[in-house]
């Protein structure tokens, strides 16, 4: 018998090795999507992030090919296209070129040969066809849909150089036990990322919700207890200055009331607008509910904590709101500033301060600050 029939493998023994390609590429994609959602995209700068992305999938595609199922000597067969696959679907080409780098240099590594080299060309018309199917169906929202044809269009160039690199063996057991094979493992990669991307999306955008204003989008009183908290333990063990504005409307029933409820989210949305844009990165602006809002500036002093308080004063005061009626609505705000350790020794009792002068500027006349 041929030397090269000695080392085929029979269906049935080749179903292990492939179920344990299968194994591989699931549980690694499954734990990879939770590290790059929980920590990747917050740790690393977008062009690192397209390496270690790339860096990944050509870690998968070894692994995928040191389990391989040996057709002979120097050919093997595995899935090491879907790691590339699901980096054009929904990563970029850019990790999915460094990805079939990793996998082409890896493949030499494993085993020098002719096959080896056809390896690499295999790679080659791989990617080319990932970016021209990635372009014809740009428009095809269907994840799946779009994964099925990856995956065939995958099936018929691993088919087409098995045909060519292995000439004598009668290869359609094999290559029908492996179009089922890696249709199943394509597609269910996929789903699974799919899946995840999908699951992290709905959770982050809940995440936002819960904690955003529906009206102005700043920050709501539920981010803004946990926000000071966080500022306020770090002001304390590394004794930080750290200020608290609490801002109220001037009157704003009276303007509801004068000018209707729609008017009045107007100007709670332009107030916000106003809020954020002289803010910046000072600190973080918060809506606490109806008219008042709430300014937390970390590692900030009472002079620089009362000059920006009395910013916001002078540029709201001076705004001109006015609604899509035309109509001009003269709006003040009235505030307090407390300042750690400035004006308030205990952080416990900041937000306390901080509403007692907010209402000493109210009843001493509107439209100013008290620190």
């Amino acid at each position: 018998m041929n030397s090269n029939l000695e080392l085929m493998r029979e269906g049935d023994e080749m179903l292990p090795d492939l179920f344990v390609n299968f194994s591989i590429v699931i549980s690694l994609i499954f734990i990879y999507m939770q590290f790059r959602w929980k920590s990747h995209k917050q740790m690393f700068l977008p062009g690192l992030s397209t390496l270690i992305d790339g860096l990944c999938g050509g870690i998968l595609g070894y692994l995928l090919m040191y389990f391989s199922i040996h057709i002979t000597e120097e050919t093997i067969i595995d899935f090491r296209f879907v790691p590339v696959m699901l980096l054009v679907l929904f990563v970029s080409k850019r990790s999915a070129l460094i990805s079939g780098f990793i996998i082409v240099l890896s493949r030499f590594q494993i085993g020098l040969g002719l096959s080896a080299v056809y390896a690499g060309y295999m790679m080659d018309i791989f990617l080319i066809g990932y970016y021209v199917l990635d372009h014809v169906l740009k428009k095809e929202e269907r994840m799946l849909r779009k994964g099925l044809y990856f995956t065939l269009y995958s099936n018929i160039i691993a088919t087409y150089f098995l045909i060519i690199i292995v000439q004598k063996i009668n290869l359609l057991p094999i290559i029908l036990l492996y179009w089922v094979a890696s249709t199943l493992t394509g597609m269910s990669a996929v789903y699974l990322v799919n899946y995840i991307r999908n699951s992290e999306y709905l959770f982050r955008k809940y995440q936002i919700e819960s904690s955003t204003d529906f009206l102005t989008g700043l920050s709501n009183v539920r981010r803004f207890t946990d926000y000071w908290n966080e500022v306020s333990q770090k002001s304390e063990r590394e004794q930080h200055p750290c200020a608290i504005i609490m801002l109220d409307i001037d009157r704003f029933k009276l303007t509801n009331d004068t000018y209707g409820h729609a008017a009045g989210d107007y100007v709670l949305v332009e107030l916000g607008r106003i809020l954020e844009e002289t803010i910046k990165d000072k600190g973080v602006a918060f809506r606490k509910g109806g008219e008042e809002f709430a300014i937390v500036l970390p590692e900030s002093t009472k002079k620089e904590a009362v000059w920006l308080a009395e910013r916001l004063r002078t540029k709201i005061a001076q705004h001109n709101f006015v609604t899509s009626e035309l109509i001009q609505i003269p709006i003040t705000v009235s505030a307090g500033v407390a300042v750690y350790p400035d004006t308030v020794d205990q952080l416990s009792s900041m937000i306390e301060m901080a509403d007692a002068l907010l209402y000493k500027s109210k009843n001493s006349g509107r439209n100013r600050i008290s620190a």
